[in-house]
């Protein structure tokens, strides 16, 4: 059911052009924290891609990340039928946006040294703080996501 409501997230991301390659490409979610906005939104993009077959695997990095996930991410996660992921925060590289097929920032600037192609960088600064909690941050940002992606349409790759 959740994967349902959360397929507008898919819609909007997979716009990506892949020519014939079925090869996995690398969707990046950047939050300034890369341990709350980032880490939900790469979780349940990974989980759409794979029950639709979609050759995406998203990420998640921050600008400044975090030491560690906190635990309501990491609950909330749990909760939401998510493996327990052990992995840090890690920052936002160069490399990572050069390689990222789309990179998507929730409310936060990538860093100067970045130069990614045109019409790669896809922001969704109107997502709200995940601070109130994590099921009322997943509830909000999926609503905004949902009106947010209504423009994007899927191109799924041969």
């Amino acid at each position: 059911m959740r994967s349902r409501l959360l397929l507008p997230l898919l819609v909007a991301l997979a716009t990506i052009a892949t020519g014939e390659t079925q090869e996995k490409q690398t969707v990046i979610f950047v939050c300034e924290h890369g341990s709350a906005k980032s880490v939900i939104a790469a979780a349940h993009f990974n989980r759409i891609a794979e029950s639709q077959g979609l050759p995406y695997r998203a990420v998640s990095r921050g600008v400044h990340p975090d030491a560690e996930v906190p635990e309501n991410i990491k609950s909330g996660l749990l909760a939401d039928g998510f493996r327990g992921d052990s992995s840090k925060p890690k920052l936002v590289a160069d490399k990572d946006i050069g390689e990222a097929a789309r990179v998507i920032t929730l409310g936060c600037e990538l860093p100067k040294t970045a130069k990614p192609a045109e019409g790669k960088i896809t922001d969704w600064s109107n997502l709200p703080a995940v601070s109130s909690g994590y099921t009322d941050a997943r509830k909000r940002s999926w609503s905004e996501l949902r009106s947010s992606s209504k423009s994007y349409q899927i191109s799924r790759p041969h």
